[in-house]
Protein backbone atom coordinates (compact mmCIF):
# COMPACT_ATOMS: atom_id res chain seq x y z
CA UNK A 1 0.00 0.00 0.00
CA UNK A 2 3.23 2.29 0.05
CA UNK A 3 4.25 4.39 2.73
CA UNK A 4 0.92 6.27 3.03
CA UNK A 5 -1.14 3.77 2.84
CA UNK A 6 -1.31 5.54 6.24
CA UNK A 7 -2.82 8.74 4.65
CA UNK A 8 -5.58 6.26 3.68
CA UNK A 9 -6.66 4.75 6.70
CA UNK A 10 -6.19 8.49 8.09
CA UNK A 11 -2.42 8.56 8.66
CA UNK A 12 -3.29 10.12 12.04
CA UNK A 13 -5.08 7.38 12.78
CA UNK A 14 -3.96 5.36 16.34
CA UNK A 15 -6.11 2.86 17.42
CA UNK A 16 -4.15 -0.83 16.77
CA UNK A 17 -1.13 1.08 15.51
CA UNK A 18 1.61 3.23 16.47
CA UNK A 19 1.97 4.78 19.78
CA UNK A 20 0.34 8.14 20.22
CA UNK A 21 3.63 9.95 20.11
CA UNK A 22 4.51 8.80 16.23
CA UNK A 23 0.61 9.15 15.01
CA UNK A 24 1.25 12.83 15.93
CA UNK A 25 4.31 12.97 14.30
CA UNK A 26 3.31 12.07 11.19
CA UNK A 27 -0.01 13.63 11.79
CA UNK A 28 2.77 17.09 11.72
CA UNK A 29 4.84 16.16 8.63
CA UNK A 30 1.48 15.45 6.72
CA UNK A 31 0.21 18.82 8.35
CA UNK A 32 3.34 20.61 7.53
CA UNK A 33 3.51 19.05 3.45
CA UNK A 34 -0.38 20.42 3.31
CA UNK A 35 0.46 23.70 3.67
CA UNK A 36 2.94 23.78 0.75
CA UNK A 37 1.30 21.57 -1.33
CA UNK A 38 -1.59 24.24 -1.29
CA UNK A 39 0.47 27.02 -1.83
CA UNK A 40 2.06 25.82 -4.57
CA UNK A 41 -1.08 25.31 -5.93
CA UNK A 42 -1.96 28.65 -5.46
CA UNK A 43 -4.24 28.56 -3.00
CA UNK A 44 -1.92 30.41 -0.04
CA UNK A 45 -4.75 33.12 0.56
CA UNK A 46 -2.28 35.56 2.07
CA UNK A 47 -2.53 34.96 5.72
CA UNK A 48 -6.16 34.56 5.61
CA UNK A 49 -6.38 30.84 4.35
CA UNK A 50 -6.16 28.12 7.24
CA UNK A 51 -5.67 24.49 7.54
CA UNK A 52 -5.91 22.59 10.72
CA UNK A 53 -5.77 18.33 12.04
CA UNK A 54 -6.21 16.82 14.84
CA UNK A 55 -5.76 12.90 16.15
CA UNK A 56 -8.80 11.27 16.21
CA UNK A 57 -11.13 12.23 18.84
CA UNK A 58 -8.62 14.85 19.93
CA UNK A 59 -10.06 18.10 21.69
CA UNK A 60 -7.17 19.96 20.63
CA UNK A 61 -5.58 20.89 16.91
CA UNK A 62 -2.47 21.68 15.29
CA UNK A 63 -2.47 24.76 13.01
CA UNK A 64 0.01 27.60 12.16
CA UNK A 65 0.22 30.79 13.42
CA UNK A 66 -1.81 33.47 12.55
CA UNK A 67 -0.05 36.44 9.96
CA UNK A 68 2.19 33.58 8.67
CA UNK A 69 1.52 32.19 5.30
CA UNK A 70 1.12 28.98 3.79
CA UNK A 71 5.06 28.94 2.28
CA UNK A 72 6.57 30.68 5.71
CA UNK A 73 5.49 27.66 7.81
CA UNK A 74 8.48 25.07 9.30
CA UNK A 75 7.77 22.21 11.39
CA UNK A 76 8.81 24.43 14.32
CA UNK A 77 5.82 27.12 13.95
CA UNK A 78 2.83 24.92 14.21
CA UNK A 79 0.67 25.33 17.08
CA UNK A 80 -1.36 23.62 18.82
CA UNK A 81 -4.74 25.15 20.50
CA UNK A 82 -8.12 23.90 22.30
CA UNK A 83 -11.49 24.74 21.02
CA UNK A 84 -11.32 28.09 22.96
CA UNK A 85 -8.18 28.96 20.23
CA UNK A 86 -6.22 29.22 23.21
CA UNK A 87 -2.43 28.29 22.29
CA UNK A 88 -1.63 24.95 24.12
CA UNK A 89 1.72 23.95 23.04
CA UNK A 90 3.61 26.16 20.60
CA UNK A 91 4.63 30.17 20.33
CA UNK A 92 1.34 32.75 19.13
CA UNK A 93 -1.79 32.19 18.57
CA UNK A 94 -3.92 30.86 15.57
CA UNK A 95 -6.09 32.54 13.03
CA UNK A 96 -9.45 34.03 15.19
CA UNK A 97 -11.47 32.63 12.69
CA UNK A 98 -11.04 29.07 13.20
CA UNK A 99 -14.37 28.37 15.25
CA UNK A 100 -15.37 27.32 11.64
CA UNK A 101 -12.88 23.96 12.49
CA UNK A 102 -13.70 23.96 15.93
CA UNK A 103 -17.74 23.70 15.18
CA UNK A 104 -17.55 20.94 12.19
CA UNK A 105 -14.54 18.85 14.64
CA UNK A 106 -17.56 19.14 17.56
CA UNK A 107 -20.53 17.76 14.74
CA UNK A 108 -18.28 15.31 12.96
CA UNK A 109 -16.11 12.85 15.01
CA UNK A 110 -14.97 10.84 11.59
CA UNK A 111 -12.94 14.70 10.61
CA UNK A 112 -9.23 14.79 11.64
CA UNK A 113 -8.62 17.48 8.86
CA UNK A 114 -10.01 20.89 7.92
CA UNK A 115 -9.21 22.98 5.13
CA UNK A 116 -10.85 26.29 4.47
CA UNK A 117 -9.35 28.34 1.04
CA UNK A 118 -9.78 31.30 -1.20
CA UNK A 119 -9.24 29.44 -4.59
CA UNK A 120 -10.46 31.78 -7.26
CA UNK A 121 -12.37 29.24 -8.97
CA UNK A 122 -14.12 28.10 -5.65
CA UNK A 123 -14.73 31.32 -4.61
CA UNK A 124 -16.11 32.42 -8.33
CA UNK A 125 -18.34 29.31 -7.85
CA UNK A 126 -19.94 29.61 -5.24
CA UNK A 127 -20.42 33.79 -5.99
CA UNK A 128 -22.47 32.48 -8.95
CA UNK A 129 -24.53 30.27 -5.92
CA UNK A 130 -23.17 27.19 -7.91
CA UNK A 131 -22.06 24.00 -6.38
CA UNK A 132 -19.63 21.37 -7.76
CA UNK A 133 -21.74 19.49 -10.69
CA UNK A 134 -19.83 16.03 -11.27
CA UNK A 135 -18.84 16.57 -14.74
CA UNK A 136 -15.68 15.32 -14.62
CA UNK A 137 -14.05 11.72 -13.44
CA UNK A 138 -11.77 13.57 -10.92
CA UNK A 139 -14.27 15.96 -9.84
CA UNK A 140 -16.43 12.80 -9.72
CA UNK A 141 -15.24 12.40 -5.66
CA UNK A 142 -17.32 15.57 -4.79
CA UNK A 143 -20.59 13.91 -6.27
CA UNK A 144 -23.32 13.94 -3.69
CA UNK A 145 -20.76 15.20 -0.95
CA UNK A 146 -20.40 19.38 -1.99
CA UNK A 147 -23.09 22.11 -0.47
CA UNK A 148 -23.50 25.62 -1.16
CA UNK A 149 -23.67 28.35 2.22
CA UNK A 150 -25.71 31.19 1.89
CA UNK A 151 -26.40 32.16 5.13
CA UNK A 152 -23.49 34.09 6.63
CA UNK A 153 -21.10 36.89 4.40
CA UNK A 154 -18.79 38.38 7.19
CA UNK A 155 -15.96 37.36 8.86
CA UNK A 156 -16.43 34.25 11.11
CA UNK A 157 -15.16 35.32 15.16
CA UNK A 158 -17.87 33.54 16.81
CA UNK A 159 -19.25 30.15 17.37
CA UNK A 160 -22.70 30.94 15.90
CA UNK A 161 -21.04 31.43 12.77
CA UNK A 162 -19.42 28.15 13.22
CA UNK A 163 -22.49 26.09 13.89
CA UNK A 164 -24.30 27.69 10.53
CA UNK A 165 -21.16 26.54 8.70
CA UNK A 166 -20.69 22.96 10.27
CA UNK A 167 -24.86 22.39 9.70
CA UNK A 168 -25.14 23.39 6.31
CA UNK A 169 -21.52 21.29 6.05
CA UNK A 170 -23.76 18.40 7.11
CA UNK A 171 -22.27 14.93 6.21
CA UNK A 172 -20.58 16.04 3.24
CA UNK A 173 -17.14 16.18 2.30
CA UNK A 174 -17.01 19.63 0.84
CA UNK A 175 -18.59 23.47 1.26
CA UNK A 176 -18.72 26.81 -1.46
CA UNK A 177 -19.06 29.51 1.12
CA UNK A 178 -20.55 31.99 -1.13
CA UNK A 179 -19.03 34.97 -1.61
CA UNK A 180 -16.16 33.53 1.13
CA UNK A 181 -14.51 30.69 -0.31
CA UNK A 182 -14.33 26.51 -0.07
CA UNK A 183 -14.02 24.40 2.86
CA UNK A 184 -13.32 20.92 2.24
CA UNK A 185 -13.00 18.15 5.38
CA UNK A 186 -11.63 14.57 5.97
CA UNK A 187 -10.80 11.75 7.97
CA UNK A 188 -6.93 12.46 7.28
CA UNK A 189 -4.38 15.19 5.59
CA UNK A 190 -4.25 13.77 2.68
CA UNK A 191 -7.67 13.56 1.84
CA UNK A 192 -8.45 16.95 2.97
CA UNK A 193 -5.71 18.41 1.15
CA UNK A 194 -6.26 16.28 -1.98
CA UNK A 195 -9.60 17.52 -1.82
CA UNK A 196 -9.44 21.06 -2.24
CA UNK A 197 -6.82 20.73 -4.72
CA UNK A 198 -9.34 18.97 -6.73
CA UNK A 199 -11.93 21.01 -5.82
CA UNK A 200 -10.35 24.05 -6.81
CA UNK A 201 -9.42 22.27 -10.21
CA UNK A 202 -12.71 20.96 -11.06
CA UNK A 203 -14.66 24.54 -10.31
CA UNK A 204 -12.00 25.60 -13.03
CA UNK A 205 -13.03 22.98 -15.22
CA UNK A 206 -16.88 23.60 -14.67
CA UNK A 207 -16.68 27.63 -15.04
CA UNK A 208 -14.84 26.97 -18.35
CA UNK A 209 -17.31 24.70 -19.46
CA UNK A 210 -20.50 26.61 -18.42
CA UNK A 211 -19.08 29.51 -20.30
CA UNK A 212 -18.44 26.90 -23.08
CA UNK A 213 -21.85 25.44 -23.14
CA UNK A 214 -24.07 23.59 -21.52
CA UNK A 215 -23.32 21.21 -18.41
CA UNK A 216 -23.04 17.36 -18.78
CA UNK A 217 -23.29 15.77 -15.48
CA UNK A 218 -21.64 12.16 -15.70
CA UNK A 219 -24.14 9.00 -15.21
CA UNK A 220 -24.92 8.36 -11.66
CA UNK A 221 -23.04 5.14 -11.86
CA UNK A 222 -20.08 6.42 -13.72
CA UNK A 223 -19.85 8.92 -10.83
CA UNK A 224 -19.87 6.52 -7.60
CA UNK A 225 -17.82 4.00 -9.46
CA UNK A 226 -15.00 6.96 -10.26
CA UNK A 227 -15.97 8.21 -6.96
CA UNK A 228 -14.58 4.77 -5.05
CA UNK A 229 -11.47 4.25 -6.84
CA UNK A 230 -10.38 7.26 -6.46
CA UNK A 231 -11.26 7.51 -2.91
CA UNK A 232 -9.62 4.18 -1.75
CA UNK A 233 -7.24 3.72 0.88
CA UNK A 234 -4.62 2.54 -1.73
CA UNK A 235 -5.20 5.48 -4.19
CA UNK A 236 -5.28 7.83 -2.01
CA UNK A 237 -2.18 7.02 -0.72
CA UNK A 238 -0.35 6.89 -3.72
CA UNK A 239 -1.05 9.98 -4.78
CA UNK A 240 -0.65 11.99 -1.49
CA UNK A 241 2.96 9.71 -1.63
CA UNK A 242 3.91 11.42 -4.86
CA UNK A 243 2.33 14.99 -3.94
CA UNK A 244 4.64 15.17 -1.00
CA UNK A 245 7.47 13.89 -3.14
CA UNK A 246 6.69 16.57 -5.39
CA UNK A 247 6.62 19.28 -3.47
CA UNK A 248 9.79 17.50 -1.18
CA UNK A 249 11.87 18.36 -4.44
CA UNK A 250 11.12 21.83 -5.00
CA UNK A 251 10.87 22.71 -1.19
CA UNK A 252 14.25 20.95 0.02
CA UNK A 253 13.73 22.09 3.56
CA UNK A 254 10.48 19.70 3.53
CA UNK A 255 13.09 16.74 4.02
CA UNK A 256 13.24 12.70 3.08
CA UNK A 257 11.29 13.38 -0.32
CA UNK A 258 13.64 13.57 -2.66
Amino acid sequence: MGTHGAACRGAEAVTDGPPAADAEARLRDDLLHAYHILDADGQASGIAGHLTARLPGADRFWSHRWGVGFDEVRADGLIEADFDLATTRGEGRVNPTLHIHTRIYLARPDVTCIVHTHGKAGVALGCAGMTLEPITQTGAIFADDVALFDEFHGIVLGTDEGDAIAAALGRNRGLLLKNHGALVVGGSVAEACIGMTVLEWAADVQLRAAAAGRLERLAPEAAAQSKRFLLAPENLGLRWDFMKRKIGRARPFLGGHG
